[in-house]
């Protein structure tokens, strides 16, 4: 039964991840299309005065020179505006050409985004395909649980009292035993509900640090401590990086996990048997 909740875990953290990935991406693209809106707008201007160019030419034709001559009464004046109107196509395909080149790099980079925006969206898509069939899982497994055993990883009301935490630290700490008893919900990050990097990631915004929604993201940003440097408020990971508590002193974290169906006060050594590591804030 432990293997299925930490399966469906790690199927709700992917979600969480691509969730991540795939806001990142759209964001990515806006900005460049954003920056590639000018460059079009010019170039569509010096299309526009270059085909004026031909179109002028096309319709006068030979007459053009001619009517030039007559209504100028002057060849050096007819000359003149021949080498100008040369000049001005001349300079308008060199503009092209540099706003072209200005432009390449820009759109490679979202030919390439592009691509990263169609795979993820089909990953996006499959797993929100999968969102149901996991939060049915969910409940069958809890009350196929129930029924076994009585859940003995989480701590009775009167189990533990928690250390009294200062500081910033401890309003994290505080925030997060605020939502104890609450229930653990598919990819969510409060208020009515948890999964377990909601949770840190709500905990930690209460003193404006923002975590990304996903364990293994969170992982990846702290700075990684040994298990005997602990602090209230470091992170605590388990599961291959599919889950993650916050520790609150003495030995003690709180999390929300797929096992216990809602945010509960635990030991470090009770919370999941395949302990990973810790980490702390950078500058915290």
């Amino acid at each position: 039964m432990e293997a299925k909740y930490h399966d469906l875990e790690g199927l709700i953290e992917d979600y969480n991840k691509v969730n991540i990935e795939f806001t990142e991406t759209k964001e990515k693209i806006a900005d460049l299309e954003e920056k590639l809106k000018p460059f079009q707008e010019k170039l569509d201007v010096l299309y526009e005065e270059v085909g004026e160019i031909a179109r002028n030419t096309y319709m006068g034709g030979a007459m053009s020179g001619m009517t030039a001559v007559l209504t100028t009464g002057s060849a050096d004046t007819l000359a003149d505006r021949m080498t100008l109107l040369d000049q001005i196509t001349v300079d308008d395909h060199d503009a092209i050409a540099a706003l072209n080149d200005a432009k390449s790099d820009l759109d490679e980079q979202k030919r390439v985004l592009d691509g990263l925006y169609a795979t993820q969206s089909k990953q996006d898509e499959e797993l929100r395909g999968k969102k149901e069939t996991i939060e049915t899982d969910l409940e069958r497994l809890s009350g196929e649980r129930d029924k076994a055993y009585r859940d003995s990883r989480g701590l009775g009301p009167g189990d533990f009292t928690p250390p009294y935490v200062p500081g910033k630290r401890g309003e994290v700490v505080r925030f997060a035993l605020k939502q104890t008893g609450k229930p653990y919900v598919f990819a969510a990050a409060g208020p009515g509900g948890w999964d377990c990097s909601g949770l840190t990631l709500g905990a930690w915004s209460q003193v404006g640090v923002n975590l990304p929604h996903n364990a293994e993201a969170q992982w990846n940003m702290v700075q990684h401590i040994s298990r005997d440097q602990l602090k209230p408020g470091d992170l605590v990971f388990y599961n291959g990086l599919s889950h993650v508590a916050l520790y609150i002193g003495d030995g003690h974290i709180v999390h929300a996990a797929t096992n216990n169906n809602n945010v509960q006060v635990t030991t470090i050594e009770k919370a999941a048997t395949d302990y990973y590591g810790a980490g702390r804030i950078p500058g915290w």
